[in-house]
């Protein structure tokens, strides 16, 4: 089989592996599709001291059963399906344990079915304890924050602010149920949401950029003894500019990431489950489709971010 590589900076290459063996609780897939995730970038953007190359990485994969394990009772050859692996979802075929792997409608395309993803808004959503009622801001309205605002919208607030600095993001934000949007370079979003909430501030920010510009703002648009979710993946260094003013506001600081496999595995199977019955969409949010051979050029897309970009996935067909 086919599967690409990561030797370096900018320096995936095609290399032909043996099919992987299939283990008794295994299944073997036929890969669909691969998204390119965010925190992988930095991998292909620059040789990372301290991590192993070459490196075979990919982890939102998508396709078709072609080989079940002599233990597996859930499912059967030529069943779609999603899973969540860690790596090794850049290739033409995958073993995984029958236990992360998911069921896909036939109504979803194969580059729509993210379990991983899925896992972390879920999540995400779910350690957030979002009240009926709340107002909730999304700093940050990229793929992962178009997913989480539906998500969002589903726990009944009255009021979802989108907050980015591209205003097609928000265009598609404010179709996917934003009720405000707010571009930072163009508006003060403070003083914005200072006068929507008589002052307080909001009662759940999502920080969901990953930088040090969305974290700040994200504090700073928190009301005291508000929920401050830091959901965005930060690969580097961070600095709490204030940690006297955090402290003082006695924010619930939330770490919206996982790392337990029963509940990373627990959120994708209910992100699954919303998906193949209609109540969220990740059509809209796959902007970019790239062969296996043009990875090296989705990886730059994914970087440049050309006006449109939301996601860009790894296809086989």
């Amino acid at each position: 089989m086919k599967a690409a590589i990561l030797h370096g900076a900018h320096d995936f290459r095609i290399e032909k592996l043996e099919t992987p063996s299939v283990a008794p609780n295994e299944c073997l897939i036929e890969v669909k599709a691969c998204g390119v995730c965010h925190s992988e970038l930095h991998q292909w953007e620059h040789k990372i001291e301290g991590l192993d190359y070459p490196r075979f990485i990919g982890h939102e994969v998508a396709g078709i059963i072609k080989q079940v394990g002599s233990e597996v009772q859930k499912f059967k050859q030529n069943d779609r399906i999603a899973v969540w692996v860690d790596q090794k979802g850049y290739a033409e075929q995958i073993s995984v344990q029958s236990d992360r792997i998911f069921p896909l409608s036939e109504e979803i395309s194969f580059q729509e079915a993210m379990a991983e993803p899925l896992s972390c808004t879920t999540n995400g959503v779910s350690h957030a304890g979002i009240a009926l009622g709340d107002t909730v801001a999304l700093v940050g309205t990229g793929f992962m924050g178009l997913i989480l605002l539906q998500q969002i919208k589903l726990r009944g607030p009255e009021q979802i602010i989108a907050i980015d600095i591209r205003d097609d993001m928000l265009v598609l934000a404010k179709k996917l149920g934003a009720d405000l949007t707010i571009n930072p370079e163009k508006e003060n979003a403070e003083e914005m949401i200072k006068k929507l909430t008589a002052g307080r501030g909001v009662d759940v920010c999502f920080e969901v950029g990953g930088s040090q510009n969305t974290l700040n703002l994200a504090a700073s648009l928190c009301r005291m003894e508000g929920k401050l979710v830091i959901f965005g993946y930060h690969p580097g260094a961070r600095t709490i500019d204030d940690l006297g003013y955090w402290n003082w506001m006695a924010f619930d600081i939330i770490n919206a990431h996982f790392r337990d496999i029963h509940q990373i595995l627990d959120g994708s199977s209910r992100g699954m489950k919303l998906l193949n019955k209609g109540a969220i969409t990740l059509g809209p949010l796959i902007t970019h489709t790239f062969y296996l051979e043009e990875i090296n050029e989705a990886f730059a897309t994914a970087i440049e971010k050309p006006k449109g970009f939301i996601k860009a996935v790894i296809v086989f067909e």
